[in-house]
């Protein structure tokens, strides 16, 4: 598991339960470890491709889905296409992978 700092850590864990973690540059390494096996949702953060450039758009999701639905959400930002121009703010996906949550744009674009 990476840490959002950069480590890379090794962590041991018994269903929701932290065994132990290493690899951790700092303190919040294991805080993070702790949340990463405990919490059923995450906000998903990715990129997609732009029609009509080479560019990609970061995109997040508005709130927090559940975590196995991340692979789906990769694939699907692998394959969608929006045009230009686009706002930050602006949605570009009402019902994201069926969660109930929007994508939005992280970038404006023109």
């Amino acid at each position: 598991m990476n840490c959002r700092r950069g480590c890379t850590l090794d962590v041991s864990y018994e269903g929701n339960r932290l065994i132990s973690v290493t690899g951790n540059g700092c303190g919040r390494g294991k805080a993070f470890a702790e949340r990463e096996i405990s919490e059923t949702k995450a906000g998903f953060l990715s990129e997609i491709r732009l029609i009509g450039s080479k560019e990609f758009l970061p995109v997040k999701t508005e709130k927090a889905i559940p975590k196995e639905k991340f692979s789906e959400a990769e694939a699907f930002c692998k394959g969608f296409r929006v045009p230009i121009p686009i706002r930050i703010g602006d949605v570009l996906v009402n019902d994201f992978c069926q969660t109930g949550v929007r994508l939005i744009a992280l970038k404006s674009i023109r």
